[in-house]
């Protein structure tokens, strides 16, 4: 059994840390490992905070994709990423995953990111800016066949807006 005065120390600093943002248990633990815990106050620690609902990785992977589908507009592949390395176990990743992208198709995450970075590349040549759009998209962690795809439908609205000008004069 640990030190009752270190455990009481470990959980108030847990707390401390989770009242800035949810955090998954790896953090939770990398964070009080940082602060020299021993690995049984950190386990009792962790036992604690998940049974009291503070630390909960499922919640905790939710949130954080929401968020950065939201705001950010990340691809599969770069979110799965970034919650791995949040300590997030492989199979929660699987089925977050499939529940965060049923409701945000990528390719419209991906059509949206072209839209807005497309406004940023005004006086840049076609080709070039094909490119850019290609790369950026790959960076945000999107498969190739979403890229091509939203590219596709880039071209096409670029134009019938060229044609809709053109017979409007």
């Amino acid at each position: 059994m640990p030190d009752p005065e270190a455990l009481k120390k470990a959980k108030k600093q847990a707390l401390k840390y989770l009242s800035y943002r949810d955090r998954s248990k790896w953090e939770v633990t990398q964070y009080l490992e940082k602060k020299k815990h021993s690995r049984s106050v950190i386990q009792q620690t962790l036992k604690y905070l998940e049974s009291q609902g503070y630390v909960d990785d499922q919640r905790f992977a939710l949130q954080w994709g929401q968020f950065n589908i939201n705001k950010k507009k990340l691809g599969r592949n770069r979110l799965y990423l970034e919650l791995l390395n949040k300590g997030i176990d492989r199979e929660t990743l699987k089925n977050i995953l499939s529940i965060l992208y049923e409701n945000n198709p990528e390719i419209q995450l991906a059509k949206e990111c072209v839209s807005k970075k497309w406004e940023s590349l005004k006086g840049v040549e076609a080709d070039k800016k094909k490119r850019r759009l290609f790369q950026h998209l790959k960076r945000r962690g999107f498969p190739t066949e979403i890229i091509y795809q939203s590219l596709i439908i880039l071209d096409m609205e670029i134009n019938t807006q060229t044609s809709s000008i053109l017979d409007k004069s």
